[in-house]
C-alpha cells in the first residue's frame, strides 16, 4: 500500500528529474564552446575556481583564454560551466530614461501649471522647461545606472545524475514506515 509520504517523495523526485533534465540540456555538449570565437568573453568555471578572460583558442578537449593571470588552459573534463558575456545595453537604457524622464517632467510641469484664479508668480512655461530639464537628467542618469549585459551559459557539466538522484531517494530505508 503506498503511503501519502512516498507518494509526495515520488512527486518531489520527478518534479526534480524533470527540471533538471531541462537545466542540462546543454550538459556534457562541447559543441557550443568549439563554436565561440577567439577573443570572446567567458567565464569558465572549475570546481570551485571561476576564471574570467578571453578566448585564445579552441580545440575537440580544451580552451585556451588570457585572463588576469596570463594564458590558462583548460581541459573539457575539469571544466564545469562556460558562460559567455552578454552586450551591455547602456546607451539604450540612458535614452529610455531620456524619454521617460522628460515625460515625466512635463506631466510633473504641466500639473504644476497655476490654475485660473490663482496668484502667477513665475512664468508656468519656464517651470515646466525646468521641471522637465530635471527629469530627463534624472531619468537618464538612472538609465545609466541600471545594470546590463550579464553572462549566458553555453555549456554546463554537471557530475550529479538523475539516476544518483533516484537512487538516493528510493533507497529501500527512506520510504519505510517506523514503527514506535
Amino acid at each position: 500500500m503506498l503511503t501519502s509520504q512516498f507518494v509526495c517523495r515520488l512527486g518531489a523526485l520527478l518534479a526534480l528529474a524533470a527540471t533538471t533534465a531541462v537545466a542540462q540540456k546543454s550538459a556534457g555538449d562541447w559543441n557550443p564552446v568549439k563554436a565561440l570565437t577567439t577573443g570572446t568573453e567567458v567565464r569558465v568555471t572549475t570546481g570551485s575556481r571561476t576564471v574570467s578572460g578571453k578566448i585564445d583558442r579552441i580545440t575537440d578537449d580544451t580552451l585556451v583564454m588570457t585572463s588576469g593571470k596570463g594564458s590558462e588552459m583548460f581541459t573539457e573534463q575539469e571544466v564545469t560551466r562556460v558562460s559567455v558575456g552578454k552586450k551591455g545595453h547602456r546607451g539604450r537604457n540612458a535614452l529610455i530614461g531620456l524619454a521617460v524622464g522628460a515625460g515625466a517632467g512635463v506631466a510633473i510641469g504641466i500639473a504644476a501649471r497655476p490654475k485660473p484664479g490663482q496668484l502667477l508668480a513665475n512664468e508656468s512655461g519656464a517651470i515646466t522647461a525646468v521641471i522637465t530639464a530635471i527629469g530627463a537628467v534624472v531619468g537618464t542618469l538612472v538609465g545609466v545606472a541600471i545594470p546590463t549585459g550579464g553572462w549566458r551559459e553555453v555549456y554546463g557539466n554537471s557530475s550529479i545524475s538523475v539516476h544518483a538522484i533516484l537512487k538516493r531517494a528510493f533507497d529501500s530505508k527512506s520510504h519505510r514506515q517506523e514503527t514506535p
